[in-house]
């Protein structure tokens, strides 16, 4: 495990999770609703693989949320290109796992991770706006909204765009 929290794990993705990460979360259409919707299997993995160079070049990455041997979902960030300290919080879990405060649970245990570590100065997300609650969750981590982002992927609805400031 990269590291923990008091329920969960956190690991790199490996191809073995291929399964899991269709059927529960990236190409399930349930758990990716306010994403944009699910992705074909044959994208994951590349998005492995690519997670997976993130974390050699950055030391950062989406990472495997695990609960007993059992995947619950992901968990974790994109480093902006232009600057690998600005981070994209990414967070989805299964919809087996959702509302139980895992996810809220997952996304403190990475801020955490990330201060420790230095590995973020500046975190941020958007949520879409039906989506409450992942606005609550990212709330309860720390971060404020300041303003709204939209995009295609999602109907260029107003999301709410939040940030945190990591010292």
């Amino acid at each position: 495990m990269i590291f923990e929290s008091e329920r969960l794990g956190f690991r790199l993705l490996e191809q073995g999770d291929l399964d899991e990460l269709f059927n529960k979360v990236w190409g399930n259409t349930e758990t990716m609703r306010f994403c944009g919707g699910a992705i074909a299997r044959k994208q994951i993995p590349e998005i492995i693989e690519y997670n997976r160079g993130q974390y050699n070049t950055y030391g950062n990455a989406i990472f495997a949320v695990i609960k007993n041997d059992r995947l619950l979902g992901i968990c974790g960030g994109e480093p902006d290109e232009e600057d690998p300290l600005h981070v994209e919080l990414i967070i989805h879990l299964a919809g087996e796992y959702q509302h139980q405060g895992y996810g809220t649970e997952a996304l403190k245990a990475y801020v955490e991770w990330l201060r420790a570590g230095k590995k973020a100065t500046y975190i941020y997300a958007s949520v879409h706006p039906d989506n409450q609650a992942s606005l609550n969750m990212t709330k309860k981590c720390g971060l404020v909204q300041c303003g709204f982002r939209q995009y295609e992927d999602t109907g260029f609805v107003d999301e709410p765009y939040f940030e945190l400031i990591l010292d």
